[in-house]
């Protein structure tokens, strides 16, 4: 039956542009509104968030992406102050980039400035990686297993999973890497060839996510091995990975700058 579907609809993976695009169904990731930003909508804003993303310190409003659960409370609440954006182009290779900070003296987004330049070595016409979880819930896990699907086909796009580190040009590493996996994954990093590059994918990779503060993680890959690519989400879906692989070959470029799409 299966089959039979398949040369009915005659083909089953999505345009790049598809799978860079949140579903309809789905909540994007939240976009503050800072003419919204009023002193009761902020207390709200700050006491309403399970994971404690939103900030106020020194006049500045901030909603850190890294550390969003992607429930869409905010924006359910305070459709005012928080939307969301629809695109999966979310991958950066600066951590500052996940942050939107609002200055309330001015009223705007607070512009860090160009990110880096992605680097040169690892522009490579195929990418074969090796995935480690390091404490992960098994949702970012779930996730880059999706990018081999029919419907996203990483393979046409140059990239493959390898059993080894020693094939491996790059490392994707989920969890907020346990106390008992950061020597495995220290290990791992060192025995891969150079040039190599990391992707830390999902929220617990790069802040620790929920688990952050816990004694039993490190709450974060880059305080075990240099990060040269972050992927936000709980989990990121398999569009937001993409985006990440791609940015790592310097195939795409970085869109989130300051936590906002530019």
């Amino acid at each position: 039956m299966s089959l039979l579907h398949t040369l009915k609809v005659g083909r089953l993976a999505r345009k790049l542009e598809e799978i860079l695009k949140v579903p309809q169904h789905a909540f994007g990731y939240p976009l503050l509104k800072p003419a919204g930003l009023t002193p009761r909508v902020r207390e709200g804003l700050v006491h309403l968030c399970p994971s404690g993303a939103f900030a106020e310190a020194e006049g500045i409003f901030s909603l850190d992406l890294a550390r969003c659960v992607g429930c869409g409370r905010c924006a359910l609440a305070y459709p005012e102050a928080v939307g969301e954006m629809r695109s999966l182009e979310v991958a950066v290779t600066r951590k500052e980039d996940l942050v939107q900070r609002v200055d309330l003296e001015r009223g705007g987004f607070l512009d860090p400035g160009p990110p880096p330049s992605p680097r040169t070595e690892l522009r490579l016409p195929t990418l074969a990686f090796r995935e480690v979880s390091a404490g992960d819930t098994g949702l970012a896990d779930s996730e880059i297993a999706l990018l081999g699907n029919p419907f996203n086909d990483m393979g046409r796009f140059g990239f493959q999973v390898v059993a080894s580190p020693r094939h491996a040009d790059a490392l994707l590493v989920t969890g907020p890497v346990s106390r008992n996996m950061a020597e495995a994954l220290r290990r791992t990093y060192e025995a891969m060839p150079e040039p190599k590059g990391v992707v830390a994918v999902g929220n617990e990779a790069i802040s620790g996510g929920v688990f952050a503060g816990s004694p039993q993680v490190l709450s974060g890959v880059d305080q075990v091995v240099p990060v040269d690519v972050y992927v936000p989400g709980d989990p990121p879906r398999p569009g937001a990975i993409l985006h990440g692989l791609m940015l790592l070959v310097g195939r795409m470029t970085q869109r989130l700058v300051g936590g906002v799409l530019r």
